[in-house]
């Protein structure tokens, strides 16, 4: 099974562009902006995997654990987006460190505790931000572009954590919680290679 985490991985590593800071071309269409900005967190994987990663683990650590996190997640986001202008491209690099510690933790822990969760959730939240938004000033672009980031980051977060929830609630059996800790192994493993690549390439 690791071997074909570590394959597809490759795989998608070899399929990956070099990050660099986003560039915003939308125009003045709000809906664009908003697209643009969502697109971002959807399109990146070193904005996706991580988000992924913290939904899967908090709901292992709670089944309310996306609501009880949430504060200091969104908390994170606002902090990221007003440090982005400070960051330059190793940010990338933090990012997927996070999300490697977080899917490590997802895979290596039968069972987590809340400042681990609340931790994670902002680190988490603020370097995804702070990495959609790298080199950009506070409110220097279109807002509409700012709500799409938001809302993506929120969506996938969510969405990640109320399939992990649903599931173990629909068998609630030790195998399930240990099928989501080998989603987290496979999540880390392609970090660890998506890390690797991004290191190399920089």
């Amino acid at each position: 099974m690791f071997f074909r985490s570590v394959v597809l991985a490759s795989a998608l590593g070899l399929c990956a562009a070099q990050a660099q800071a986003h560039s915003f071309k939308s125009g003045t269409d709000q809906y664009a902006q908003f697209l643009e900005g969502a697109g971002i967190i959807l399109r990146y994987p070193e904005m996706l995997l991580p988000l992924l990663a913290l939904g899967i683990l908090l709901s292992l650590w709670h089944v309310e654990g996306m609501l009880r996190a949430w504060p200091a997640f969104l908390i994170g986001q606002m902090v990221g987006i007003g440090l982005a202008a400070l960051v330059g491209p190793w940010i990338t690099l933090a990012v997927l460190s996070a999300g490697l510690l977080t899917a490590m933790l997802v895979a290596l822990l039968p069972r987590h505790i809340p400042i681990e969760a609340m931790a994670l959730s902002l680190g988490v939240g603020l370097l995804v931000t702070a990495t959609s938004l790298e080199g950009h000033g506070f409110l220097e672009l279109p807002v509409f572009i700012y709500l799409g980031i938001v809302f993506a980051t929120n969506l996938v977060t969510a969405s990640a954590a109320a399939v992990a929830r649903l599931a173990m609630e629909r068998f609630p059996a030790a195998w399930m919680r240990i099928l989501w800790r080998v989603a987290g192994s496979w999540l880390a493993a392609i970090l660890t290679l998506f890390l690797a690549f991004s290191a190399t390439a920089g």
